[in-house]
């Protein structure tokens, strides 16, 4: 059987699923663990959750058939599993471009995924889901930008993330899970794509290539992912009630010129600096996130800044 996975505390050993006659930790169901947040999100729970991980691309294969998140079998196959306490849905098609190019896919994974996973919390009766979503308020009126902002998302991919989150509300309302709705603003940190900002500016002037940006004057609300990810295990300890969603950030906006000026200074190498002269229409051009909200209700501040965070990734490779 591939696709899902009982995972002990030391990660990547499989277990077989067996009863717990002792007290059992609780079981917290994670799509996506091979993705950015994931694959740091199972290693900060394992030690006091079961995690038992399924990533998007993961199929189950049952007499040559596959099933995964986007199709319904998905739900009829795990039925059947052990009990889960909770669901934290991380998997999604997050890049921007693609989503342009082929909205299809973005819409289908994203919207149907999130779909399936709400059905199989309705079926199994579990109560607590949290749901990774993004920024999706456009350009801002204002700033920092909290949960009453006007949603306007800038492409397939925000607009993809906002219908799933209309489908945790409904499912909330009409079913009783306590769904959380998290809208980190901009993550960073290890284990990041390569095809991310920050490691492809540090791959640039590794390479004492040039660096080119979007604008000069465009900011990012920068999170370190293990900020992000202490969130996630306290909210989980204080679970609310209902429908509950919050902005997340660092609470700051950052130029991006000016990280690629500190990656430089941190690597001791020059940087060139230039910029495109076509622009995309949906770029943001600044962001910060009011999280007030979120601050007040777990008791949760980030403590990584921008500076720290950079280091701690060059330190890490």
């Amino acid at each position: 059987m591939t696709g899902i996975k009982i995972i002990n505390q030391n990660y990547g050993n499989i277990e077989k699923s067996s009863s717990d006659k002792m007290s059992r930790k609780k079981n917290i169901l994670i799509t996506g663990d091979k993705g950015f947040v994931g694959s740091n999100l199972v290693v900060r729970l394992k030690d006091v959750y079961k995690i038992t991980v399924l990533d998007e691309i993961d199929q189950l294969q049952d007499n040559k058939k596959k099933y995964n998140i986007i199709y319904d079998q998905f739900i009829t196959k795990y039925k059947t599993q052990k009990k889960i306490d909770g669901i934290i849905h991380l998997a999604a098609k997050t890049s921007i471009i693609d989503s342009i190019a082929k909205p299809y896919e973005t819409y289908l994974t994203n919207i149907i995924g999130t779909l399936n996973l709400l059905e199989f919390a309705r079926i199994s009766k579990i109560k607590k889901f949290i749901f990774l979503s993004t920024y999706i308020f456009g350009k801002p009126e204002y700033i920092p930008v909290d949960e009453n902002h006007r949603l306007e998302p800038h492409s397939p991919y925000n607009k993809s993330k906002l219908i799933a989150e209309n489908l945790c509300k409904i499912f909330s309302q009409d079913y009783k899970i306590n769904v959380v709705v998290l809208r980190p603003f901009y993550l960073y940190g290890k284990n990041n794509r390569p095809s991310s900002l920050i490691p492809q500016i540090i791959n640039k002037i590794g390479k004492s290539e040039k660096v080119v940006l979007s604008r000069k004057f465009t900011k990012r609300d920068f999170l370190y992912i293990d900020d992000f990810i202490e969130l996630i295990f306290k909210i989980l300890k204080k679970f609310p009630k209902g429908y509950n969603d919050y902005n997340v950030g660092y609470g700051v906006g950052t130029k991006i010129e000016d990280v690629a000026k500190k990656i430089s200074v941190l690597m001791n190498k020059k940087v060139e600096i230039k910029y495109q002269k076509n622009t995309r229409p949906v770029d943001i051009i600044d962001m910060a996130a009011d999280t007030t909200k979120v601050s007040t209700q777990f008791g949760w501040k980030p403590n990584i800044g921008i500076d720290e965070g950079l280091k701690l990734i060059l330190e890490n490779g």
